[in-house]
């Protein structure tokens, strides 16, 4: 008995002293105080019927189901993170991004996110490669930079590595976007 009222007083003063600023949006959106207090509360009466054997494991595992995760722990599970984004995304794939290109497979390794993209409608050689150069990495840096998703990932060294391939399957080319990209964001850098 007094084990199960020591985790019990733990755990509700760890929930009263939590704030906004412990736990991460893992899709950038604002938390409130009362938001997470609402989820911690919610992940408290899941383990309620195992308080005693419960763990910050199986806590912090519980606020992720929702969605959040701790400031202190995004860095380590950076890598994790981008399978699930992998994994997520590549459930509708392939998929148009544009009226030219779409976007054929993602995978993942450590810290990169690799998307591979297909020219529909193109052949390299019909291509103006120092122009797409030109135009498409910033471009596309400009818009993973500005995408609330994709902000707590380039923050924790996340690369986002894009390919790009014509209507026959030829590689065009292929370019990095990574956290230093989105303080200039005027280019995106060659791997």
């Amino acid at each position: 008995m007094r084990q199960i009222t020591y985790v019990l007083t733990a755990t509700v003063l760890v929930g009263c002293v939590s704030a906004p600023l412990d736990w991460v949006a893992l899709n950038g959106a604002e938390l409130t105080q009362s938001d997470v207090i609402g989820i911690e509360g919610q992940c408290e009466a899941d383990q309620n019927t195992q308080i005693e054997n419960s763990n910050l494991g199986e806590f912090d595992a519980c606020m992720l189901s929702y969605g959040l995760i701790r400031q202190d722990a995004i860095y380590d599970a950076a890598p994790y993170l981008v399978k699930a984004a992998a994994v997520r995304l590549s459930r509708n794939l392939p998929a148009m991004v544009d009226e030219d290109t779409r976007l054929d497979s993602v995978t993942h390794e450590g810290r990169t996110l690799r998307l591979n993209h297909t020219i529909v409608d193109d052949v390299a050689d019909n291509i103006n490669i120092s122009y797409f150069l030109q135009v498409v990495p910033p471009l596309v840096a400009n818009n993973a930079c500005r995408a609330r998703s994709t902000v707590l990932l380039f923050e924790n060294d996340v690369v986002f590595r894009y390919s790009y391939f014509d209507a026959l399957g030829a590689k065009i080319t292929q370019f990095d976007v990574k956290h230093s990209d989105c303080h200039d964001n005027t280019s995106a850098s060659a791997p």
